[in-house]
Parts: structure tokens; sequence; C-alpha cells
């Protein structure tokens, strides 16, 4: 299975799963809000003239009957979407099926029906507590659908786990390609140093010959003879002379191959000159050439024995090779620890390096990505000790390749399992953290709309159920705080996105600071502000975090965006910087509204004092927000 493909198949997955934990949070949204209207006194309820604002008890039937035939639903699709999922996604099939056993063993279906029954009896009190144990079950399998069992914390173990493996196999990749280049310079240190013995063997064999003339020409009788011997000899040292200074140029630091191919240039000349001498039967001047040039041949032979000392000086192929096992061991030990539980059995009988400094694999039982490769690295590695033991480094060199070919491969493997976890994660963090803002978002909306029309009525001329209603609304309100903290936590964790936490933490505090002023009676302005703007902060979330899931869809068709990039955040740079615009324009609406309460006549001081102070705070947190964004934007740079 290809990676798109298997990111493609995740993303439907996560798709249909989502649709269900929405499904499940309407089931539970208006379960407690029956829940709150039902637990009103029985004389207040019963009484035919029921006021106005409060459902009828024919009402709380229906609405009742509404959430049975949801519940049916949810269950319908819950089992459709795990028998889709049940081959291409087990894990999640699995889990859909547990929630629905879940939701059949708690006979979710049966207790709403009671609940139907005990308010046709018109027993409000008995349907109360029956909802809320309803509502408790729901809630408690969203969370189990949301979050999985530890699947987030299981991947990130995983990841983290990954990581170590390939910080050592970075370090091993770092290892041998050190090691390779040692070798490669060995190698070009032994074939300058095989050059120059080469060019050694050649100068003795002239400097034997220059020696042999030498002699003939004080023993012949006709000193002419000798000079197309004299000739001979001059063009093979010429040709020797031209190689050296050749050798010098390639290698700057060759003093002594310059200074022997000085050497043979002066020696050619003197052999000119005897030739000369030879030619015109001048046996005295000739012989001195001769002696010059076979003194400048025997100056060249020791330059040339001092450059192949220093040479073999330089060779430490004894070190390589013990520094080429020590890796190989270390390469060893990797594999060991990337091999999963049958390479630790084998292992076992092994002594203590099988307990000590050991890595875990990705998964109990089963091979790390990249595991072959780093195991077929090891013989290439010890082959090449092997040779550089032998002072070959030629054939060393070869299998160092071949190593650090199986180590960078390995790399590859591992980086790509890496980056499919880290878009898993993504998708079911992403996943999860929209299951969570929508259930968010239809909670506050029930607050804003009971807490308006609170604000409308007028506290003076609220009924005893409008006030008995406060206590139930504060804690709606609470829960989206105690929601969004858990969230922010996730976030903390995950750690790549700057914005997203610092708004989630202002929806936690306002939302918190609501439910106090619902607590204590006040409805006025003020909480109705921040409802209002705790409900465009989760609309600017949901929005943004759909944007995401909509861009690592379209990776499948070959875009090249954000989402696809290596650790790419749980939200692109360019949807964090609309958010924080939607920041700021919230901050200069909130300051329009702050302006036009404080000229009201009938304005408390104190309330509006207290509202431009957080007003202030704000508007700094946005500058905060702004400024570490511009940081995050230059060092991506």
């Amino acid at each position: 299975m290809t990676l798109s493909r298997s990111f493609s198949m995740g993303r439907a997955g996560g798709r249909g799963l989502r649709s269900l934990l929405w499904m499940v949070g309407l089931g539970v949204m208006p379960c407690a809000y029956f829940s709150s209207v039902s637990s009103l006194p029985a004389q207040e309820t019963s009484n035919d003239s029921t006021p106005t604002n409060t459902p009828s008890k024919a009402a709380l039937d229906e609405r009742q009957e509404l959430i049975r035939d949801r519940i049916v639903r949810l269950e319908d699709r819950m089992f459709q979407l795990a028998q889709a999922l049940k081959k291409t996604e087990p894990e999640k099939a699995e889990r859909l099926m547990d929630g629905l056993g879940r939701l059949r063993g708690d006979q979710v279906r049966a207790q709403i029906d009671e609940i139907i029954k005990q308010l046709k009896d018109n027993r409000l009190s008995d349907a109360a507590d029956q909802q809320q144990l309803v509502m408790g079950e729901l809630q408690s399998l969203l969370k189990q659908l949301m979050d999985g069992p530890d699947d987030l914390e299981e991947r990130q173990d995983e990841i983290e786990k990954l990581n170590a493996i390939r910080k050592s196999l970075d370090d091993l990749v770092r290892e041998q390609q050190r090691e390779l280049d040692a070798a490669n310079e060995a190698r070009d240190v032994a074939a300058r140093e095989r050059a120059i013995n080469a060019a050694a063997q050649k100068l003795q064999e002239l400097l034997k010959r220059q020696q042999e003339a030498t002699a003939r020409t004080t023993d012949s009788a006709n000193p002419g003879d000798e000079e197309q011997t004299q000739a001979d000899l001059r063009t093979e040292t010429e040709k020797l002379a031209a190689q050296l200074s050749e050798m010098a140029d390639a290698d700057a630091e060759s003093e002594n191959v310059a200074s022997a191919a000085g050497q043979l240039q002066s020696a050619t000349d003197q052999m000119k000159a005897a030739e000369a001498s030879l030619h015109e039967g001048g046996r005295e001047s000739a012989l001195k050439s001769q002696q010059s040039a076979s003194d400048a041949m025997e100056k060249a032979l020791a330059e040339l024995e001092q450059e192949s000392a220093e040479l073999r000086r330089k060779l430490k192929l004894e070190e390589q090779a013990k520094e080429q096992q020590e890796t190989a061991n270390k390469t060893r030990k990797l594999a060991e620890d990337m091999g999963g539980d049958d390479a630790a059995a084998e292992k076992g009988g092994e002594g203590e390096s099988s307990q000590e400094n050991s890595k875990p694999s990705a998964k109990k039982g089963e091979a790390t990505p990249g595991q072959q490769g780093v195991s077929e690295a090891v013989p290439q590695q010890e082959g090449a000790a092997e040779d550089l033991q032998k002072n070959d480094p030629d054939k060393a060199v070869k299998k160092q390749e071949k190593a650090l070919e199986n180590l960078k491969k390995s790399q590859e493997e591992l980086e790509d399992r890496l980056e499919q976890l880290r878009q898993e994660q993504q998708e079911e963090m992403l996943a999860a953290l929209e299951s969570r803002f929508r259930a968010m978002l239809s909670r506050q909306l029930e607050c804003n709309k009971a807490t308006d029309r609170l604000a409308n009525l007028k506290q003076a001329n609220w009924k005893r159920s409008d006030e008995l209603e406060l206590p139930d609304l504060s804690q709606k309100q609470r829960w989206v705080g105690d929601q969004a903290d858990e969230a922010l936590f996730l976030l903390t964790e995950e750690g790549t996105t700057i914005i997203l936490p610092q708004l989630i933490k202002q929806v936690r505090d306002d939302a918190r600071e609501a439910a106090d002023d619902l607590a204590a009676a006040k409805v006025g302005d003020a909480v109705l502000a921040t409802q209002a703007d705790l409900e465009s902060v989760l609309r600017d979330i949901i929005e943004a975090i759909e944007r995401k899931q909509e861009e690592m869809e379209n990776e499948e068709s070959g875009g090249e965006n954000e989402a696809g990039q290596q650790n790419s955040p749980l939200l692109p740079g360019s949807a964090e910087l609309k958010l924080l615009r939607s920041c700021q324009m919230r901050v200069n609406r909130l300051t329009e509204r702050l302006k036009s309460d404080r000229e009201k006549p009938d304005a408390p001081a104190e309330e509006i004092s207290d509202r431009l102070q957080k007003l202030s705070q704000r508007q700094s947190d946005v500058a905060e927000m702004a400024r570490q964004m511009h940081e995050s934007l230059r060092q991506a740079q």
C-alpha cells in the first residue's frame, strides 16, 4: 500500500468517524437541555397555565422521542461505517464496534423509552434523574470515540521511539561517512605512494643506465659511439621529469616531488651537454656532464624516497580499521534493537549487550522500518575493516560505499514511516479537536440563546423557573471552559502551533468568567458580549481546522502545500495568520462596544473598568502573538 493511499483511507475513515462524533454530540446537548427543564418543580410544569417560556410536557415527550430516533440512526451509522472500514482500517472499525456494543449494552434506547414514559406519566423528577444517567453514558461514548483507546498517546510513543532510533541511525551515517572520507583519502595517499614508488623504481633504472653509460664513455676508444645511448637516456629522463612535474602540480604540498622534478630537469640538461661533448669527441667534458647528471638523479631519487616515507606515515590504516569495526558493532546493535521480538530472542543468550543501552523497536514484535538495510550494512562494514587491516583501502572504500548506501536507504524508510505517523497523528488530532469544538459550539449556542432570553426578559420579570435555570446555565457555560482546557493540554503537548493555543486559552478563561457571572445572576451586556465573542472564536477555530483537513485531502492529488511538508505544524501559517487577524478584529469590536456602553447614562463604572482592563490585556496578548508569529515565520525562511 502506498503512503498516499494509506493516508487517503485514513481520511475517509476519519471523516465518517467525525460525522458520528457530531451526531453523538447532538444527542448529548438536547438531553442536557431536557434535564434542566424537567428538574423544575412539578407544580410549576404540571399546571394547566404553563408559562410560555417553559416547554409543555407534550413538547418534552416529542423532543425526547426525537433523541431516541437519533440514537437509532446513530447505531445504524456506526455499524455501517465499521463494516466499511473493516478491511482498510480494522482498528477504527474495532473502535466503532466497541462503541456500538457499549451503546447497546448500556441499553440507552430502553432508558430513553423509560424517560418518555415517565414524562407522559408526569414523573418529571424521575425523568430528570434518568436523563442525567443517559447524558453521562452518551458523553462517555463521545469521549471514547473522540480520543479512542489512547491512539494519540500510543502513536506519540511510537514517534518518540522512532525518533530515538533515527537519531542513532543519523549518528551512524555521519560516522560511516567520516570513515569513508578517511578511507578515500587513504586510498588517494596509497595511490600517490604507488606512483612515487613506481617513479623511484624507474629513476633507479635510469640512474643505473646513466652510470653504465658513464663507464662506457671512460673505457671507449671512440666516445662518439655513446652519443645515441646518452640521447635515449635523456629522452626517458625528460619524460620522467615531466611526469613528476604533473604530480607536483596536482599536489601542491608535494615539495619533495617538485624538487625531484627539478633535479631531473637539471640531469637532462647535463645529459644534453654530455651529448654535445660526445659528438665533438670531448671525453673529459662528457664525463663531467654525465657525472653531474648522475648526481642530480641520485638527489631526485632521495627526494622521492623521502616523499614515499612521508606518505606511508600518513596512512593510518590500522587505526581506521579499528574505528570501522567499532562502527560495525554499533550498527549491529542498532539492527538488533530495530528487529522486534524475534531479533531480541536470537540475541538473548549473548550476554549483557542484549540488555544494556537497548532502544525499543517501533512496535513490540515488529521490525522497525529500515531494519533490513541496517543489518545489511554490518557485513560490508566488517569487510571494510578487514581490508583496511590488510592495507587495501581500495577494496575498503567499495564496501564502505555499499554500507553507507544501505544506511541511507534505511534513513529514508524510517523517515517515511515517521512522516506517515505524523500525518496520521495530525489527522486524528484534527478530528478529535473538530469534534470537541463542534460540541463546544453547540453548547455555547445553547448558552447564548438562554442568556439572551433572560437578558431580554429583564431580571425584574424573572419567574422562579428562570432563577432555577441560572445554575444549570452556568454549569453548561463552565463545561465549554473545561473542554477548552482539555484541548489546550493536547495542543501544548503537540507544540507546533502558536496562535491556536492562545485563542483556546482565551476561550477557557472567558467561558469560566461567563459561568461565574451567570452563577451570580449577571446577564448584562458584558456577559452577552463575552458569549458572542466565544461563538465567533469557536467558529473561526473550526473553520481553520476544516481548511487544514481539506489541504491534507488535496495532498493525494500531488499538490504541494504546507500539509505535505515534513514536520508541518498542526495548522498552516496562513490559517494561524487568519486566526490572528480575527483575534484583532474581535478586539476592535469589543473596543467599539465598550466605547458605546461607557457612553450610556446608566453604565456601571466598575463593570466598565473591569472590561477596559480585560480588553487592554487582550490587546497585549494579540501583540505578543503577532511577535511570536513573526519570529516563527522569520526562522522558517
